[in-house]
């Protein structure tokens, strides 16, 4: 079995590959957000499973990276990536469907825990994952579809708990889990919703779940196009700073075939085929929520902080606290789009990489292993 975190190398087209060792103290004691790129399988190992390099994406240093010669359990190796929260990176079977949360810069077999299986109806998709801790003792695990079904586990179930949710209000919202509140939120797509906001108070639920009715958001940009916005495919998340204090990002999405015509996110023709699709992040934005005044202006000043935004639950950093990262910023990581940053106060794009990965893009917040 290779070391706790090996080989890192950094990707490249030149023959020569700059490594990076690290050993298992430098590890815990430098943490680093990362985002998740897939996996390369290089061979076999003796327990019947695979060793695969994990390729990486280190914003601080804008490099991307390999994680080398990790041995994968068989099981995880039929297994693809669903989510991941809190340095956990949420696997599925694709045989048997059960869920496995592993830590992949710690592969120790012991260490990975596995879950009853997660059935969906073949209509629904997966959103996103979430973890109410980072302990490997005791926890919950919230998996989010689209439309009215949330699913719970926690360690030990033989199955999982189906939580309905009031659809349309909270359909294309994704889970996360609030230190503060001690409970899991999806939030509402509607500022004007009145109904029931604890979905789980019968249920004995150790983590409950609550809809996040936001304030209504407002002061946007006066060179903000209606129009413009209206034809964006607009993902709305909640996201929590260090400090507990609550914002809601707008992520808006656009897509073009590939000679650059824009193609709406409702041409039903385009979405039964969607590989010649060139997908866009247009705009971002980000209001904070005062609860005190009861409104959700818009603001381009979040000081010191970054937002990482993804298929994964979104999270926030105190830039000082990880040189590199850009404070008032947000990171953005897409299917079919590449990944980026935003510059708040300047409204600005900027691509890290535009090369259309056809998988999930899963950023991993900083943490130390899980022994």
């Amino acid at each position: 079995m290779s070391q706790l975190f090996g080989r890192i190398s950094k990707l490249s087209s030149s023959p020569l590959k700059r490594r990076l060792c690290f050993s298992r103290s430098d590890f815990s004691t430098t943490p680093t957000p990362y985002l998740f790129l897939g996996r390369d399988v290089v061979g076999k190992s003796s327990c019947g499973g695979s060793v695969v390099n994990y390729n990486l994406y280190d914003p601080r240093k804008e490099e991307q990276m390999q994680f080398e010669n990790q041995v994968l359990s068989k099981d995880l190796r039929k297994s693809s990536a669903i989510g991941s929260s809190r340095g956990w990176l949420a696997m599925l079977n694709k045989h048997d469907s059960t869920v496995r949360l592993t830590n992949i810069f710690n592969n120790n077999p012991s260490k990975t825990i596995t879950l009853p299986p997660l059935i969906k109806d073949e209509a629904e998709s997966l959103f996103n994952v979430s973890v109410s801790s980072s302990s490997h003792d005791d926890f919950v695990v919230a998996a989010r579809f689209d439309g009215s079904r949330l699913s719970l586990c926690r360690l030990g179930d033989s199955e999982w708990t189906r939580i309905d949710v009031p659809c349309p209000a909270f359909r294309l919202s994704p889970v996360m889990y609030s230190d503060r509140h001690r409970k899991f939120f999806v939030n509402s797509v509607s500022s004007d919703y009145t109904g029931p906001t604890d979905f789980t108070s019968k249920s004995g639920l150790v983590s409950p779940v609550s809809g996040y009715v936001r304030f209504p958001l407002s002061n946007s940009p006066i060179s903000e196009n209606a129009l413009d916005i209206q034809r964006l495919n607009v993902h709305q998340l909640l996201v929590q700073s260090p400090s507990s204090e609550s914002f809601i990002v707008l992520w808006g999405l656009d897509r073009f075939t590939g000679k650059g015509e824009a193609v709406e996110w409702k041409d039903e023709i385009y979405n039964q085929n969607q590989d010649d699709l060139v997908v866009m992040t247009r705009k971002i934005r980000v209001y904070r929520q005062d609860a005190e005044k009861g409104i959700g202006p818009y603001t381009e000043d979040i000081g010191d902080l970054c937002i990482f935004v993804g298929e994964n639950e979104p999270f926030c950093l105190s830039a000082s606290d990880y040189p590199g990262l850009k404070p008032n910023s947000v990171y953005f990581a897409g299917r079919r789009s590449g990944f980026g940053v935003c510059d708040l106060a300047s409204r600005t794009i900027r691509y890290l990489s535009d090369s259309p990965l056809r998988h999930r893009l899963l950023w991993l917040p900083p943490t130390t292993p899980h022994y």
